[in-house]
């Protein structure tokens, strides 16, 4: 980059619009926007990690349940000495992972079902 900087000539003139300006300036809010965006998710995956109490108030479940799945190995977590710490961001995961069906999900299901197999019906 250095070597083409240096080849160019000692005065460049350039004519620039205020509809040029106009373009430039829109295109770095856009780009500052994109960028905030981006930020705030890597601060929301990177967050601290919670411990059991605020764990039973994000889930809604006790102490007690929660530690019974700790140790049953069914719900992610980490565990620095005695202490039990858990990423909101696996939480939520882990907390949607098993979609229940509602009746429109399950009809389509045997709908799908029976046009592929015509000859069982």
């Amino acid at each position: 980059m250095r070597n083409l900087i240096e080849e160019l000539p000692e005065q460049i003139s350039l004519t620039i619009t205020k509809q040029d300006l106009i373009e430039f300036a829109d295109y770095l809010i856009k780009e500052y926007a994109s960028l905030q965006r981006t930020e705030s998710a890597l601060e929301h995956d990177l967050k601290k990690a919670i411990d059991i109490n605020e764990v039973a108030a994000y889930t809604g479940f006790s102490r007690s349940y929660i530690y019974k799945l700790t140790s049953g190995g069914l719900i992610p977590h980490y565990k620095r000495g005695k202490r039990l710490y858990f990423k909101t961001k696996e939480l939520e995961e882990w907390l949607t992972e098993n979609r229940g069906f509602n009746l429109a999900d399950i009809e389509k299901q045997a709908s799908d079902y029976i046009m592929r197999n015509p000859r069982r019906f």
